[in-house]
């Protein structure tokens, strides 16, 4: 959870453009709205990126063919088992019915359906929306730093005031990725993504010794 309320985020980007601060953000007027407005673009930016926090991997199995349904929150889905159709082809999976009246769900791109086989386990990773206050506060940080330096370079302009926005944006950007690659709790040789580690790691068959034998003779 972030220490920092959506309020005093908002109060800081009127602050970094010379502006006065609000009180509330209910029934407030244009520049506080363009501010908070700024605020949820980017944060939304951000979480789409994936971190500690907001990336989920499941695994779903089907008991009879049908959709497999995601949560409304979901800003991103992609299916990482691999399965193939009847013509050999990797299946790609991708979130798709935003405007759909139920729910966002699964989609297969490959064949172009929404419908899932029964009884395969499948291995989804998904990337959730998060309202602001269940964000680290370093990740506060980021985003307040970089809205901060989109509404003033919009309302104001000044160029000095967007270069020192800007070396602020990089300062507590840089913050937040260190913190998520703290939190990930991986060291050097296991930053790869899942998918480039499983492909250094595949099954190798031609050393496998349940496969194949190999006789010693003596030549005597």
């Amino acid at each position: 959870m972030g220490y920092i309320t959506e309020l005093e985020a908002v109060n800081h980007i009127l602050l970094m453009a010379g502006e006065s601060t609000v009180s509330t953000l209910v029934d407030s007027d244009i520049d506080t709205q363009v501010a908070a407005l700024l605020l949820k673009q980017f944060r939304t930016d951000y979480l789409m990126r994936g971190t500690v926090g907001n990336r989920l991997v499941t695994k779903t199995t089907l008991t009879t063919a049908g959709r497999i349904n995601l949560t409304s929150d979901v800003l991103s889905a992609e299916l990482m088992s691999y399965h193939a159709n009847d013509d050999g082809l990797m299946i790609q999976g991708a979130i798709r019915g935003y405007d759909d009246a139920e729910s966002p769900f699964l989609y297969n791109i490959t064949d172009g359906t929404d419908t899932w086989d029964a009884d395969k386990e499948y291995t989804i990773e998904t990337i959730y929306s998060l309202v602001w206050l269940d964000l680290d506060t370093t990740y506060q940080r980021a985003i307040m730093a970089a809205a901060a330096r989109q509404y003033q370079l919009v309302m104001q302009g000044d160029a000095d005031a967007d270069a020192y926005l800007g070396q602020a944006e990089m300062y507590y950007k840089a913050q937040a990725k260190g913190s998520n690659t703290d939190d990930r709790r991986r060291h050097l040789f296991s930053q790869a993504p899942p998918r480039s580690r499983a492909a250094v790691e595949r099954f190798n068959g031609a050393s496998d010794p349940s496969r194949f034998r190999f006789w010693r003779t003596n030549n005597g």
